[in-house]
């Protein structure tokens, strides 16, 4: 289960204002923030990988749903190190 880390009126790591952050499994952590044009989602696979993609504001929260939808299904898998590397490669070229 996602375990929820907003602190309200926060700023991120692109300058937004935290409008969601949430961590799974002690294992990664996903962030969206509202930065003056467009939204950030910065996530990442502790100790391996940090990833930050754009969306304009009628597509965020669907790129937030689907990077999360990912990460959990990554983290949720037995993976060999190979593995988790092509995962990082495809889940940073896809978003």
């Amino acid at each position: 289960m996602w375990k929820s880390l907003y602190i309200a009126d926060t700023r991120g790591s692109e300058g937004g204002i935290i409008i969601a952050d949430e961590e799974y499994k002690n294992s990664c952590r996903i962030t969206l923030e509202k930065c003056e044009k467009l939204y950030a989602v910065t996530c990442g696979v502790y100790g391996a990988m940090v990833h930050t993609a754009f969306s304009d504001p009628e597509n965020y929260q669907a790129l937030y749903d689907e990077m999360k939808k990912e990460l959990q299904e990554f983290i949720d898998t037995e993976t060999t190190e190979k593995e988790e590397l092509d995962f990082y490669d495809y889940f940073c070229s896809k978003f």
